[in-house]
């Protein structure tokens, strides 16, 4: 699977209605940016693709240019991943988080679940490396 940061949201339901999101996205470490069509179905831990939003970090699984799964990372704010993030589908539980989320203040993102610990009070995260301190 890879990281991809969604730049832009074309549109939900794509050209003939149907399930699925249209983005244009880039690797998470940076790149060249290319379009991606993602159906609904293939999110296991989504709401809803209308809570889809630019600057969203996703894992996806990609078979040619078709995307076989995708997950849900971060995204710039708290409330727009509480409001995506399906907490009840068993790819979630399976996580069993004492958390929701953190934030990380190098990337400006709210990353899903809990920063790895490297030490008394430190914490390293998950999707940058970033480390730092509670509190």
């Amino acid at each position: 699977m890879a990281w991809v940061r969604l730049k832009e949201v074309l549109n939900y339901g794509g050209f003939f209605g149907g399930d699925t999101i249209s983005v244009v996205a880039e690797p998470y470490e940076g790149g060249d940016e290319f379009d991606m069509t993602i159906d609904e179905h293939v999110f296991v831990n989504l709401k809803d693709r209308y809570k889809i939003f630019n600057g969203f970090i996703l894992d996806v699984e990609r078979d040619g240019e078709r995307v076989t799964a995708a997950r849900l990372l971060a995204a710039p704010e708290r409330k727009q991943l509480k409001d995506a993030v399906d907490a009840t589908t068993e790819s979630e539980r399976a996580w069993a988080y004492r958390v929701f989320a953190y934030r990380c203040s190098e990337e400006g993102l709210w990353v899903r679940g809990e920063p790895e610990i490297v030490g008394e009070g430190c914490y390293r995260c998950l999707l940058c490396g970033h480390e730092f301190k509670n509190g």
